[in-house]
């Protein structure tokens, strides 16, 4: 049986993804081991070729994508023995930046993690039966990210982000939203309300700082209707997580988060893609995925 597959996106990083991914096929064969290269041309591939791998008990599936790609592995590995293993090829990457791996990392490094590091278990989020390993996006987040997802723009990452920012913000009106979950019910006109099973989206950007991949629960971060011009203010401290520190930001834990927004349904989005609208209601899968992560993380 094949020791290792590799699935990548061409699409992912700028079409960077098939190099990396050839390269790294290469590097486990040099080094006696066995691999081989898929790369995706459709939605639903990497799901359909993951799913085969772990029915056969394939030990490792490795994506070589953005958080998207990752996204439809990890849900056909959810509750296998098959680890995902990561190679960061995508526009944002926030998952593999989660479990210690870099862009500039190497492809000799990146191998030496696929084949040196240690399996564990980490936590999937669940929402409209859908899985999802960073940060689950509602409100004013959810439509920067479609308006990235679904504009071919010349800039990647959180650049990205930022000019999504400025083009959805003067016509974004504050929904109504109403979380209920271990903390009790929290409601209001927010700016967002952004569900963490890891700290960042957007390429790095650290909107749920504190959160675990396998600690059994989601981090929130519901964030208070302010005016326009403080958002930017706001937004440039969710860089490096300062701003839960902000008077308009509540900080929340829960097994469970059940969404509500009165004025209308709103889209979700997680991972870079779009997972469904609300009502809603998200789930943590404790332990429910394996993962190759790096023993000496970047």
């Amino acid at each position: 049986m094949t020791d290792f597959l590799v699935i990548a996106n061409p699409t992912s990083g700028a079409q960077a993804a098939p190099y990396l991914a050839t390269r790294a096929v290469d590097l486990l064969k040099a080094r006696g081991r066995s691999a081989e290269l898929r790369v995706t041309t459709a939605r639903g591939d990497a799901l359909h070729w993951a799913a085969d791998a772990a029915s056969a008990g394939m030990a490792t599936v490795v994506g070589c994508g953005g958080d998207g790609t990752l996204q439809e592995i990890a849900t056909a590995l959810d509750g296998s023995t098959t680890a995902l293993g990561v190679l960061p090829g995508g526009r944002c990457n926030d998952f593999a930046h989660a479990l210690g791996l870099s862009k500039r990392e190497t492809p000799e490094r990146l191998v030496d993690a696929l084949l040196n590091g240690t399996r564990r278990p980490i936590d999937l989020g669940s929402v409209h039966g859908k899985r999802f390993l960073t940060v689950a996006t509602l409100g004013f987040d959810s439509e920067v990210s479609r308006f990235v997802e679904n504009n071919k723009l010349p800039i990647k990452g959180t650049l990205a982000y930022v000019y999504g920012v400025m083009r959805v913000l003067p016509g974004f009106q504050f929904p109504r939203i109403k979380l209920s979950g271990d903390f009790g019910v929290h409601e209001g006109r927010m700016l967002l309300a952004a569900t963490g099973n890891s700290p960042s989206y957007g390429g790095a950007m650290q909107i749920t700082p504190g959160a675990a991949m396998d600690d059994g629960l989601f981090d929130i971060c519901a964030v208070n209707e302010l005016s326009r011009w403080a958002v930017f203010g706001f937004l440039t401290r969710v860089l490096n997580g300062s701003h839960t520190r902000h008077d308009s930001v509540s900080m929340l834990k829960s097994k469970t988060i059940h969404v509500e927004t009165p004025d209308g349904p709103l889209y979700i989005c997680a991972d870079g893609e779009t997972l469904g609208q609300t009502p809603c209601t998200f789930e943590v899968k404790p332990g429910a995925l394996t993962v190759l992560s790096p023993n000496n993380p970047a």
